[in-house]
C-alpha cells in the first residue's frame, strides 16, 4: 500500500457557516492549501482518490482530481465521527498502487494511535495540521513506515473568507430544455449565478405523443446531460445536483432514462414529484421577492406542467401540478401556424377544465401578488420590454397587468412563425411554443381573476440550491 492520508484544508469557521455542517466549505486559505496539495500529490502517481462525504474534504481533493483526471470517490466510512472499526476496514481495503484519502483530524489521530499501539514506529510526532498529510507505505494491508508532510508554506495562513460560499451545479432536466446553472451560494441563501447553459430537447412533446421517451431521444438526452455535467465540472462546482421534472416524471420509461443520465454524469438523478417541484419553486420566490406575511400565488409554467402554489414567508398552504405545460399542449392540440380558432379554443378549454376544481378556492383566497416563472413567462416579459424600449436582460420584478397580458397573448396567437421571429425580443428556440404558453397563462389570469403577474427570474433551480443549503 501507499496511502496519502490527508487532513482537509482549512475550512470556514463554524460561526461563519449557518448551513448544514456537511456543506461547510473551505476558506480562502484552505483553497490555497488545496491547490498546493493537489500540485504536490499529482506528481506522486496517485491512482485513486477517496474522500469523506464532507464538502471540505471533497474540496481539498478537487484540485488533485482535476490535475489527474481521476474522479473523487465518496466513502461514508471516512466521515467525521465514523466508527473506528469501519475506518480501519476502509483503509485495509485500499491496496491500490497509490491512494489519496481525505478525512478529518480525529479520524487520522485514531489511525496513528492504532498503529502506534501495534508497535509501529512513527517517524514524526502525530501532528495533524489542516492541509497536511501522512504517507503510509508498506506491503499488503498494513504499512511498515509512516511519514508526515506538513502543509505547503506557499499557502497563506492569513484570515478566512469573509463570506464562505459553496459552488453548486444544478442540472434541470425539463420537458422543453435541459438547463445547467452554476451558482455560488452562501449559508444564508444568497445565490449568485456564475454560468448558465441550455439545450432545447423537447422531451415533453415526445412523451405526449407516445407515453415514453423514444430510444433515439433518450440517447440524445443522456449525451446532452453528460456534456452539461462536464461544463459544470469545468466550472469547478463543489456539488452537482441533477433533477428531472414532468417529462421524465410522466414517461413510462422515465426512471430508466434518469438512471442512464445518472450513470453518465456520475450523480444519481432525482425525479421530482409535482408537489416537490412546486414547493422548491415557491421557496425561490419567497427568498427572492420577500413576500412577507401576504398570501401569494406562485405559477411555474414549464414544458410539461404548470405548478400552482399559495403560501407566505413561513409556509406553503396549497400546491398542485397540472399537465398544462406549453410543449405538452402544443404537441397535443396545435397543428397549424398561425393557430386556428378551434385550436385556441381547445387550449383554453383544457386549461379551464384542469383549473375547475381549484378555481373557486383560489379566487376566494385572492392571493396577492401572483408571481410567475418559467421560459415562456420570461419570453413574454422580454417581448413587452422590447416593445417598450426597456432593457431585455433584466425582466425580474416586471409587473404585467392582466389587460396587457391579454393583448399580447391575442397578438401571438394570431401570428405566424415568420412574424414572431421578426418581433423584437423574440428568441428563435421558443418562437413556436410562445403562443400556446401565452394562451395557458392568459387563461389562468382570467380564470383566477388575477390583476397582474410579477415575473421572477428565480425558480426551480434556485429552489434546489436553497433546499441543499438547508439539508444534505
Amino acid at each position: 500500500m501507499k496511502l496519502h492520508l490527508v487532513r482537509h484544508a482549512r475550512a470556514a469557521k463554524r460561526a461563519q457557516w449557518a448551513g448544514p455542517p456537511l456543506l461547510r466549505p473551505l476558506c480562502d486559505t484552505g483553497r490555497a492549501q488545496a491547490h498546493a496539495l493537489g500540485a504536490t500529490l499529482a506528481a506522486s502517481g496517485i491512482a485513486r482518490i477517496v474522500s469523506s462525504p464532507a464538502l471540505r474534504c471533497r474540496q481539498t481533493l478537487a484540485p488533485l482530481a482535476r490535475a489527474t483526471g481521476i474522479p473523487v470517490e465518496i466513502d461514508e466510512r471516512l466521515a467525521e465521527g465514523s466508527d473506528e472499526a469501519k475506518l480501519f476496514e476502509a483503509i485495509a481495503s485500499m491496496r491500490d498502487r497509490a491512494i489519496a484519502l481525505c478525512t478529518h483530524g480525529e479520524m487520522i489521530g485514531a489511525v496513528l494511535e492504532r498503529y502506534r499501539a501495534e508497535g509501529l514506529a512513527i517517524e514524526d510526532e502525530p501532528r495533524c495540521e489542516k492541509g497536511s498529510y501522512w504517507i503510509l507505505e508498506g506491503r499488503g494491508a498494513r504499512p511498515s513506515t509512516i511519514r508526515y508532510v506538513p502543509p505547503s508554506p506557499a499557502a497563506s495562513s492569513d484570515g478566512d473568507a469573509e463570506t464562505p460560499t459553496v459552488r453548486f451545479g444544478v442540472l434541470d432536466l425539463g420537458s422543453t430544455s435541459f438547463h445547467m446553472l452554476v451558482a455560488d451560494a452562501t449559508a444564508n441563501g444568497d445565490v449568485r449565478r456564475v454560468l448558465r447553459e441550455r439545450v432545447m430537447l423537447r422531451l415533453g412533446a415526445t412523451v405526449a405523443d407516445g407515453g415514453r421517451v423514444p430510444d433515439d431521444v433518450c440517447d440524445r438526452a443522456v449525451e446532452t446531460a453528460r456534456a452539461l455535467g462536464q461544463s459544470a465540472r469545468n466550472a469547478h462546482v463543489d456539488l452537482l445536483i441533477p433533477v428531472a421534472t414532468a417529462a421524465l416524471r410522466d414517461a413510462s420509461n422515465g426512471p430508466d432514462v434518469a438512471r442512464r443520465i445518472g450513470e453518465a454524469i456520475g450523480v444519481p438523478t432525482r425525479i421530482l414529484s409535482g408537489a416537490e417541484e412546486a414547493r422548491l419553486t415557491f421557496a425561490a420566490f419567497r427568498r427572492k421577492l420577500k413576500i412577507g406575511s401576504r398570501l401569494a400565488l406562485g405559477l411555474d409554467l414549464g414544458g410539461g406542467s404548470l405548478e400552482l402554489i399559495t403560501g407566505d414567508e413561513s409556509e406553503v398552504r396549497f400546491e398542485t401540478t397540472l399537465p398544462l405545460g406549453a410543449a405538452r399542449l402544443h404537441a397535443e392540440l396545435v397543428r397549424s401556424d398561425p393557430m386556428t380558432r378551434d385550436e385556441k379554443r381547445a387550449v383554453r378549454a383544457r386549461v379551464r377544465e384542469r383549473l375547475d376544481e381549484y378555481r373557486e378556492a383560489l379566487v376566494r383566497w385572492a392571493p396577492r401578488p401572483a408571481i410567475a416563472t418559467g421560459g415562456t413567462m420570461r419570453a413574454l416579459a422580454r417581448l413587452l420590454a422590447a416593445e417598450a424600449g426597456r432593457d431585455l436582460t433584466e425582466v425580474h420584478g416586471t409587473v404585467i397587468p392582466a389587460e396587457e397580458f391579454r393583448e399580447l397573448a391575442r397578438k401571438l396567437a394570431r401570428s405566424s412563425q415568420t412574424e414572431r421571429l421578426a418581433m423584437p425580443g423574440m428568441r428563435r428556440q421558443r418562437a413556436d411554443l410562445v403562443p400556446t404558453g401565452a394562451l395557458v397563462l392568459r387563461t389562468v389570469v382570467e380564470e383566477l381573476e388575477l390583476p397582474a403577474l410579477t415575473v421572477s427570474d428565480w425558480g426551480l433551480r434556485e429552489g434546489v440550491i436553497l433546499e441543499a443549503l438547508e439539508r444534505v
